[in-house]
């Protein structure tokens, strides 16, 4: 790791990029307080993009008696919903 004044990085700006591209931290400072870190840049890994699950498998894996609506009128008729 290797703390650099913001000044000194405007004026070699590509000599500390070929610095963090080799995998050195860079930390740069602005009246002796860290600012900002210059890091090599890396790709994410792409089983980290998908967010959910595949959801075929679990509704593959409901099992409903009947019909839907049938099940859905039953419920009203019980008024389960307030109705009636």
């Amino acid at each position: 790791m290797k703390k650099v004044p913001v000044n000194k990085v405007r004026e070699q700006l590509a000599k500390y990029l070929t610095e963090a591209e080799r995998g050195e931290e860079v930390i740069i400072t602005k009246h002796n307080k860290p600012i900002a870190k210059l890091v090599n840049y890396e790709e994410p890994k792409t089983n980290q993009k998908k967010k959910f699950p595949d959801m075929d498998e679990f509704r593959k894996s409901l099992k409903v008696k009947g019909s839907v609506l049938e099940t859905l009128l039953e419920m009203r008729n019980e008024e389960r919903f307030g109705a009636g």
